[in-house]
């Protein structure tokens, strides 16, 4: 879906998504007009509950808050350091989402 590096916002508060990554992730439609819950397998193999939202001002910018500034401490990340963030469709289980983590030396670990 995306991959970019993060700035200090996004390491504090929120993750901002891509405006491209939009049409890659579920309708925010009825019930979830204002909110959708990403279930994503990080690198460690560890589920996480991300909320997703509109951004405020409206638009379509969207933003991660709920559960990421735990992620954001668990693997100790830093403004600069890059993030990827991939679309898995199963027939089986159905959608799941992946990130990974690139810090300036290492390699993405997915």
């Amino acid at each position: 879906l995306f991959v970019k590096a993060l700035t200090t916002i996004e390491v504090e508060r929120r993750l901002i998504l891509p405006r491209e990554s939009l049409p890659a992730l579920p309708r925010f439609e009825g019930s979830h007009e204002h909110g959708i819950t990403l279930q994503v397998k990080d690198d460690a193999g560890n589920l996480r509950n991300f909320r997703c939202k509109k951004g405020y001002g409206g638009g379509d910018k969207l933003v991660i808050e709920t559960d990421w500034i735990l992620f954001v401490k668990s693997k100790k990340l830093r403004s600069g350091d890059v993030v990827a963030f991939y679309k898995d469709d199963d027939r089986v289980s159905g959608t799941l989402y992946r990130i990974g983590v690139k810090r300036r030396n290492d390699t993405l670990g997915l």
